[in-house]
């Protein structure tokens, strides 16, 4: 296959891409912090989920125009994230969602909730999840009026954003659009 050189607005290909690597890293932060409940709960711990939801809306918004200029978005549809689906019965099946599809569930999504705080998600046993304390890395649920209730890992979304950041970064270096560490 032949690599062609693609008519890209600079300026546009470099504010997405630094849009979504900035959300990339705050995500990420706040994805794999385990410490959020030794400060305490109060305006900072609500403050950090809505600035989660922020981001997480920012960033697929970003990824997605990236994706559209450079015409990558089959990179976006083979990179998957594993997802559980519960239905209005509460029934769950897990799937393989592909990221684009996630992006698209966020950006249309009427309900976007994040979970941080699993300690009664963890155990089947009541009394031990009421005693769990613990933090996991987040995981986001979607609400849309195509489906009841998506949930997959903010993790392993961010690790498919990433990948395709990766390549996205080489398609605007051929099209001498250098962002990221080729920037510098």
């Amino acid at each position: 296959m032949t690599e062609r050189k693609q008519k890209l607005d600079a300026q546009l290909c470099k504010h997405s891409y630094d849009e979504a690597t900035e959300r990339v890293s705050r995500l990420a932060s706040y994805a794999t912090s385990r410490s959020l409940k030794k400060i305490g709960f109060g305006d900072y711990y609500s403050l950090a989920e809505e600035l989660c939801k922020k981001d997480i809306i920012v960033l697929s918004i970003s990824i997605r125009r990236l994706a559209e200029m450079t015409k990558s978005a089959t990179h976006l549809k083979e990179l998957k994230v594993r997802s559980f689906n519960t239905d209005n019965e509460k029934n769950h099946t897990e799937t393989q969602e592909s990221c684009w599809n996630i992006i698209g569930n966020i950006l249309h999504g009427v309900e976007i909730d994040v979970m941080k705080d699993v300690g009664k998600y963890t155990s089947a046993d009541i009394f031990d999840a009421m005693n769990n304390y613990e933090e996991i890395d987040a995981a986001l649920s979607i609400k849309s009026d195509k489906f009841h209730k998506k949930t997959f890992s903010a993790v392993e979304f961010l690790i498919c954003i990433n990948t395709f950041l990766d390549g996205a970064e080489d398609i605007l270096s051929k099209n001498r659009i250098f962002v990221g560490s080729l920037y510098e």
